[in-house]
Parts: C-alpha cells; sequence; structure tokens
C-alpha cells in the first residue's frame, strides 16, 4: 500500500511540473507572437532575429537600431524599441532575463586589438538595455547583464557584413514555473 502511495504521490509532481512547464512555454510562445507582431519590420529588415528553444526565446538587436557605432548612448528609435519590448515582458513572469553586449573583433589601422576597450563597451550597453527595460515596470529581480566583448562572434570579423553582425544586443527570455 505504501508502495501505491509512493507512486500516486510521484505521478502528481510529475503531473505538475509537466502542466508547469507547459504553461511556460505558452507563455513564451504568447510573448514571441506579439513581439514578431509589434518588430515586423525589423525582424524582415534584419535588424531583429528570434531565436526559440523550448525553455527560452532569445531576441538578438542589431547595433544599428540601438545604437551609434563606438556609443552605448541609446538612440531614441532605440529606446522606443526597447519601450515597446518592456510593454510586453511586464505582463508575463520570466524566471530570467539575460541582457547580453557583443562586440566585433576589428583591429585599428595601428594594427591593435582593443579588446578591453570592446569588453567596456559591451557591458555598457547590456546596461543601459536592463535600464531601459527596467525603467518600463519589467521584474528587475530577474535580469542579468552579462557583456562578452568580442569573444563570442557569430559571424567572421573579415568583412563589415561580419563585423555588423556581431555588435548585437541579445535579450535570453527564460520561462519560470
Amino acid at each position: 500500500m505504501q508502495t501505491i502511495t509512493l507512486l500516486a504521490s510521484v505521478l502528481m509532481s510529475l503531473t505538475l511540473v509537466i502542466g508547469c512547464g507547459d504553461r511556460a512555454e505558452q507563455r513564451l510562445s504568447q510573448v514571441q507572437n506579439e513581439l514578431e507582431h509589434v518588430f515586423r519590420t525589423g525582424l524582415r529588415d534584419g535588424d531583429i532575429t528570434m531565436q526559440r528553444a523550448s525553455d527560452h526565446l532569445t531576441v538578438v538587436i542589431a547595433e544599428r537600431l540601438l545604437f551609434e557605432a563606438g556609443s552605448s548612448e541609446i538612440k531614441p528609435e532605440g529606446i522606443d524599441v526597447l519601450k515597446q519590448m518592456g510593454l510586453r515582458l511586464k505582463t508575463v513572469s520570466f524566471k530570467e532575463i539575460r541582457v547580453a553586449g557583443h562586440a566585433d573583433k576589428a583591429l585599428d589601422p595601428d594594427g591593435s586589438n582593443q579588446y578591453f576597450e570592446k569588453l567596456a563597451l559591451s557591458k555598457a550597453r547590456a546596461a543601459q538595455t536592463v535600464r531601459v527595460l527596467k525603467g518600463d515596470g519589467v521584474d528587475s529581480q530577474s535580469f542579468i547583464a552579462e557583456w562578452y566583448g568580442d569573444i563570442r562572434p557569430i559571424a567572421s570579423n573579415e568583412t563589415e557584413d561580419g563585423r555588423q553582425l556581431n555588435r548585437r544586443v541579445e535579450i535570453v527570455l527564460y520561462a519560470g514555473i
């Protein structure tokens, strides 16, 4: 009899966990659909991309949409983009929101690599992005700011097109239970 009670308890726990996972995934789908609708122009133009996994949604925003080259001050149109995103994010509970700044690995004309400058720039951009999102009422407890400088490229740094892709902010939304 104890074995049956234990098995029933385990099955109930699994049912709750699976049900919670389904709700979290539904919330991610809802947010993704809303963001796709709001950012259809940015998605079409390649300034914004989205990648979905079972437990998270990654929104990648190109530098040119948020910042002037070499600057960590968000452009007015970039603030509008983040405010639109913030409006959608504050209605959903997330376990975690990771905001990561990235840079390219371009050499200076003198041939030097400005690793620490790129790292500082990516940090400042991640922090500014978090500041704007928090200002719109998104739960501040769930934010983690990360900065990678030029160490996580998604394209070759040998061409301007590749370097442009590497200059980005990634916002990763992890579903909560």
